[in-house]
Formats: C-alpha cells, sequence, structure tokens
C-alpha cells in the first residue's frame, strides 16, 4: 500500500482551511505599506487621506507606532518588529499598517500614504559590501560560529595550500530563490476572556507564542496558536516577523505613494 499524505487529499482538492481562511464576525483588516526605496530614512509620512478613507479605523507608523517590544527565542535569538523607527533597509521593508472594516477599504487607504524619504545608495552586491560585514554572533548555547577543521597535522589553511602541489580556485554564483507557497503569509487573530487566539499558518506554534507573548508583554498561557495547516514554507514561516536584512516581500503588501529628498 502506498502511504498518502494525511492533508494531501484536501490539500489538493481545495477543502484545507488555512490561517487566512478564518472569518470572523466584525472582523477587521489590516494592509501594510512597505518602502519604494532600498536604502534610507523616512523623512516624513503623510497618512492625512489615508485616516479619511472609507471604512478606515486606524494608521500605524513609524511616526505613530503600536507599542511593541522585540520578542526572542532560545534557538534562534530576537527578531525584528517594524515600524519602531525610521531606518530602510531594504525594498518592500513594512513602514506602515492601516486597519478597516474590509480588505479593499484597507487596501485602497493604504495607497493614499505618501512617504518623503531621504534616500541612500542601496548595497546590492555581497563582494562590493565585504568591508562592511561582520563576524556572525556565537550561537545561543555560546558555541562560536567559526569552525575550523583541520587534517591530522595541519596546522592552518595557509599551510595547506602551500604545500598543496595543485590549488584550484573559482568563484561561483547561485540563482536568487524565493519561497513560493500555496499558503500567503497571513494571520487572522481574535482577542475574548481567554486571551488571544491566533490563526496562522506557521512552522513553529510554540515559537509564534512565545515570540507574540513577549512582543504584546503578555503570559504565553494566554496565547493560543493554531496552525491548521502550512501551505509551503521552506522556512519562511518559521517565525513571527522576518529579519530585517531579508530581501524578500509578503504577498499582499502595498506601496505607498513616494516622494525623495
Amino acid at each position: 500500500m502506498t502511504p498518502t499524505r494525511i492533508e494531501a487529499p484536501l490539500k489538493v482538492t481545495g477543502r484545507a482551511r488555512y490561517g487566512s481562511d478564518h472569518n470572523l464576525p466584525g472582523m477587521l483588516h489590516g494592509y501594510l505599506v512597505t518602502s519604494t526605496i532600498a536604502s534610507g530614512e523616512i523623512v516624513a509620512m503623510d497618512v492625512t487621506a489615508a485616516k479619511g478613507a472609507p471604512g478606515v479605523v486606524a494608521v500605524y507608523s513609524p511616526f505613530d507606532p503600536l507599542t511593541l517590544r522585540t520578542p526572542s527565542n532560545a534557538m534562534l535569538g530576537p527578531t525584528w518588529v517594524p515600524m519602531q523607527d525610521r531606518d530602510v533597509t531594504y525594498h518592500g521593508q513594512p513602514i506602515g499598517f492601516v486597519v478597516a472594516e474590509t480588505f479593499e477599504q484597507a487596501r485602497d487607504a493604504a495607497r493614499l500614504v505618501e512617504v518623503t524619504y531621504d534616500e541612500r545608495p542601496a548595497r546590492t552586491s555581497l563582494q562590493d559590501s565585504l568591508d562592511v560585514a561582520v563576524e556572525a554572533p556565537p550561537g545561543m548555547d555560546g558555541t562560536s560560529s567559526t569552525y575550523v577543521v583541520l587534517a591530522e597535522g595541519v596546522e592552518s589553511i595557509d599551510d595547506a595550500f602551500a604545500e598543496s602541489p595543485v590549488v584550484a580556485g573559482g568563484t561561483y554564483y547561485t540563482a536568487p530563490q524565493n519561497h513560493a507557497a500555496m499558503e500567503p503569509h497571513s494571520a487572522v487573530a481574535h482577542w475574548d476572556a481567554d486571551g488571544l487566539t491566533v490563526y496562522s499558518g506557521n512552522q513553529a506554534a510554540s515559537f509564534q507564542q512565545g515570540e507574540l507573548a513577549s512582543a504584546l508583554d503578555v503570559d504565553p498561557s494566554t496565547v493560543h496558536t493554531v496552525n491548521p495547516f502550512v501551505g509551503g514554507a521552506f522556512g519562511g514561516k518559521g517565525r513571527t516577523s522576518r529579519p530585517r536584512s531579508s530581501p524578500r516581500r509578503r504577498p499582499g503588501c502595498s506601496a505607498g505613494r513616494s516622494r525623495r529628498r
């Protein structure tokens, strides 16, 4: 008998309910405003038109942010929290968040946000930016990030090269990769007397629980993370937030109108 993945029939027939498939009564919808530059500082954000748009409940930005703490977990360390400062380090970085009564209202209002930047040259080449590279920090258990493996009697890599009869060298490049999952990044959150319940496709419900509790400054026992299915992830759904240096954009993001000076 050929083994079958338990969730496979549900996924391929469209019957699997992902995180964003949970529609709750009175649910509000959020839409991101993302940066249109790759490096620089946000000088100003005009959210007047967005706040006055139909159905809009709130607009958040680095100038009027949600109060969030930087969460951390024992395996992966701290993660980045958006909209806590005005620095931009990659194109598509979340810099604003519009909350409205419907998805369409939030999306349309996000497009009304006008952003003024002080743009800096972007570093787009790893090779050209090695002069500003830093050593990776030790692991959470204190293990060094640098490993040297040498054969018995060999004291250094330089010695090994010097004693080798033939040394071959080259530069190798790999194509960029992006996550293309069936289920986009999404979350549906609900507060009640028992605390916070979040429906979201993720690869580590316990990580999400801990990071949300830390960011919101609540007891982890009051945070319930429900992970119905993971519609593909490849490492992209392992954390509640993505690293600040990530070059990837989440599906469903909106870039507001920009001005540069």
